[in-house]
């Protein structure tokens, strides 16, 4: 069942790539340059996100801190792998510039996802949930790192 557009308040079940970013020693860095900062320098990051992902029908369901979820139509899956590598690359020297010792880090997966509007009442907005994404958290981290399922899909 495809998912429901954002603000319905129903949920659907969708195949999706899906991947997560984080900046190796954001903390330290961020503890070394102080708090306003290295704001400055997340909003560069997620700009650097946003267009990166935009590219290949991808969109960012949720940032937090230097964390960030994204996802892209199944179909797209060579092209969200491609614009992930490269904002590897972007994200890295940004952050590397503020600090040598930040570098983006990329776990990357595909499956199904339970993807809707879900949150507190009067505060719903477009997110996913599922097995996949959890299996994806819980991968050990790496420069860039593809799961199984989605390696198996690109060859």
């Amino acid at each position: 069942m495809p998912a429901n557009p954002p603000g319905t308040g129903r949920l659907g079940i969708e195949e999706l790539v899906f991947a997560v970013t984080s900046v190796s020693a954001a903390t330290a860095a961020g503890r070394a340059h102080g708090d306003l900062e290295t704001a400055a320098v997340l909003a560069e990051y997620y700009a650097l996100v946003g267009e990166a992902v935009a590219l290949s029908e991808g969109k960012v369901v949720k940032v937090m801190g230097d964390g960030v979820l994204v996802v892209f139509p199944l179909g797209r899956a060579q092209e969200a792998v491609e614009a992930l590598r490269i904002l590897q690359s972007s994200a890295t020297a940004l952050w590397s510039e503020f600090d040598v010792r930040c570098r983006l880090q990329v776990k990357v997966g595909s499956g199904p996802l339970a993807s809707g509007a879900m949150g507190p009442p009067g505060a719903e907005r477009f997110d996913v949930y599922g097995t996949a994404l959890n299996n994806l958290f819980k991968a050990p981290a790496g420069d860039f790192v593809v799961m199984p399922d989605l390696a198996a899909l690109l060859r």
